[in-house]
């Protein structure tokens, strides 16, 4: 055999078994990312994972999760910078899916929906039960997607948002495990609604266009079992915004394991094409909620600020009875004593009074918050239906509800 025989077969060897490695790579990394997955409840499928360089193509995408149908990712899912970590695992840049495009003629509508992505992308050596938190809190650092948009025949749009985001941040000193969501530049054409009252509404309201926004955040301390839910809010421009925050103990890393074994079993079952019935997904969620039974409520509030929507709603009550909106404001706060004149609890009712009435006068903020003196379980109120309904002042007292205006 010639020096250049050997030279051209060693060559022909070395691409051989080059080929074949980052083809076993490329399945071991889609095979990691389909066990992976089923701890968050979502069973995945595919038809062949390729790769080339650092980037590794995944085609015949497909999502499962039970009682729904099977959603067939359009195109290939992509994932550039892919890397072997130093335990075994296996680490991505980024991973996105073709750009989303659908007309309907005979509806006479579009539908655009691009830039679908994730970034930070960790998959562990061992995809196990017992490293669940672990894995649940760095299978990523952020996904999102945006825009989306709904166009009739014409090119014009109906509906959009710019931007849905959800983000995992680096864990606290203090070890706490917080991410957050944010849904921007919601916007819809209500004009396009035909129907006339709901088009008095529209008028009435200043609603011909839609400007709209989501966010939200939480933090979960694993060890002491504390987590809080910090402002979810929900913004109508030019009308106001509705925010939530609650805080609870009790939150356990096993409470959080026996979570996600659920969410396994779900994701096997919907993994061996396993039909799942209204009772059978019932028990699951009545199972879920058993394990949270004992967590507890330390204190939480809701807090409508107004933007000029209190006013428009008076103005559209008192048009329907013969007055203004201002002549109907003077009226609703004598009515407010009246309303609660069976109410007993006189601390209770003069709170009430006071608040509704400031707020009646300036509308500028109105909150409802529970603060005990000590954390509540939830399991406490099982089986007090009937003397709840007997007596609703047996919540006001045990969550010391505070409801105030204008601070």
């Amino acid at each position: 055999m010639t020096k250049l025989s050997r030279l051209s077969l060693a060559a022909i060897l070395m691409a051989t078994t080059s080929q074949a490695a980052l083809a076993l790579e490329a399945t071991d990394f889609a095979d990691r990312l389909v066990e992976t997955s089923k701890l968050m409840g979502v069973s995945f499928a595919y038809g062949s994972a390729t790769a080339e360089g650092d980037t590794v193509t995944i085609t015949d995408f497909v999502i499962s999760t039970p009682g729904q149908d099977d959603i067939e990712v359009p195109g290939d899912v992509v994932f550039t910078g892919v890397a072997e970590t130093d335990d075994g695992g296996f680490s991505a840049e980024r991973a996105s899916i073709a750009d989303f495009e659908y007309t309907d003629e005979d509806e006479g509508f579009s539908v655009s929906f691009v830039d679908i992505a994730a970034e930070g992308i960790i998959l562990p050596a061992d995809a196990g039960i017992d490293a669940v938190i672990e894995i649940g809190f760095n299978l990523y650092d952020r996904i999102s997607a945006g825009p989306l948009t709904v166009s009739d025949e014409t090119g014009t749009e109906l509906f959009a948002i710019d931007l849905m985001e959800i983000t995992m941040e680096e864990p606290t000193a203090d070890g706490g495990l917080s991410s957050a969501y944010q849904v921007t530049g919601i916007r819809g054409d209500l004009s396009a609604i035909e129907e006339p009252e709901a088009q008095d509404v529209i008028e009435a309201f200043g609603l011909s266009q839609l400007n709209a926004s989501m966010s939200g955040a939480g933090t979960w301390w694993p060890e002491t079992g504390e987590g809080e839910v910090s402002d979810i809010s929900f913004a109508v421009q030019d009308l106001g915004s509705l925010s939530l925050d609650f805080a609870v103990a009790g939150y356990t890393e096993e409470i959080y394991r026996e979570l996600m074994k659920v969410n396994l079993k779900m994701a096997e079952m919907a993994e061996a094409d396993i039909e799942i019935d209204e009772d059978q997904m019932m028990e699951m969620s009545d199972a879920m909620l058993e394990k949270m039974a004992d967590l507890k409520l330390v204190g939480g509030a809701v807090r409508y600020d107004d933007d000029s929507l209190f006013m428009k709603v008076l103005d559209f009550i008192g048009a329907e009875q013969g007055v203004d909106g201002e002549t109907f404001k003077a009226g609703l706060q004598f009515m407010v004593p009246m309303a609660l004149a069976e109410v007993e609890n006189e601390a209770f009712k003069s709170m009430v009074t006071s608040a509704v009435n400031t707020f009646i006068a300036d509308p500028q903020n109105f909150t409802i918050s529970v603060e005990p003196g000590e954390p509540v379980a939830f399991s406490e109120f099982e089986g007090m239906e009937a003397e709840i309904e007997a007596d609703p002042f047996i919540l006001v007292d045990r969550l010391n509800v505070q409801i105030t205006a204008n601070q």
